[in-house]
């Protein structure tokens, strides 16, 4: 789908912002004419879209190959992503970690931290060097359960995702900010009225609040800013 290295780097690119003008987009070593024609290339294959503005963004399917466009091959698009999903609270007032996503799919979102799962880990060991590596903080985590999740926007499908979901209530150290795709603050309680909310955090909310593991699968709506 993607052919060439400028293709990957201009879906990529526009993974981490809403949308771009040419003069923005095109890398300054890239002549106009060359990179023109690579851009025309990922918008015949429905990844790009040229906005009334006048700026290029990625279309449904091009938010969800977002920022794994360098790595990723077109039989990759409709297939289920296997996800940590990480709810953590702070021990001294039991604040909630709550993140801001700076990448598509769903660029802007606010939900939980997410990892991915490792062949070399087990979930909590995933779980507990993430909230480390990304955030700076020491909690230990329990699963609490699992599901799908297909979220769409409109008639568009932004993401497919296999999730587990840990919980820890005991994190402790100073918040950093260590992840260049996300960013990271705590807040008292999870606004669940919150415009950019994750469809799916009312649902993990609600299934933390209850004794033992849970599972579901959810069909979910989302509006893209």
């Amino acid at each position: 789908m993607l052919d060439h290295y400028i293709q990957k780097n201009i879906v990529y690119n526009l993974a981490l912002t809403p949308s771009m003008r040419f003069s923005d987009l095109k890398p300054d070593d890239i002549e106009n004419k060359l990179f023109d024609y690579h851009l025309k290339k990922v918008i015949a294959t429905g990844l790009v879209v040229k906005n009334q503005n006048g700026e290029y963004e990625l279309t449904p399917t091009g938010r969800r190959v977002g920022k794994d466009a360098l790595k990723k091959t077109d039989h990759l698009i409709n297939r289920v992503y296997s996800v940590l999903f990480i709810a953590i609270r702070r021990q001294s007032d039991g604040a909630w970690l709550l993140c801001r996503r700076k990448a598509h799919p769903l660029l802007g979102k606010v939900g939980f931290m997410h990892a991915v799962p490792s062949l070399e880990q087990t979930a909590v060991e995933s779980a507990t060097a993430a909230a480390l590596e990304k955030a700076g903080l020491r909690a230990t985590f329990s699963v609490r359960g699992s599901g799908y999740l297909r979220v769409y926007e409109g008639e568009n499908m932004e993401s497919f995702t296999h999730f587990t979901l840990l919980e820890s209530k005991d994190a402790t150290g100073e918040l950093s900010q260590l992840d260049a795709l996300s960013e990271y603050y705590w807040q008292d309680k999870v606004d669940l009225s919150d415009p950019d909310l994750l469809p799916s955090i009312p649902y993990f909310v609600d299934a933390l609040e209850q004794p033992g593991l849970f599972y579901f699968e959810k069909i979910l709506k989302s509006s893209i800013s």
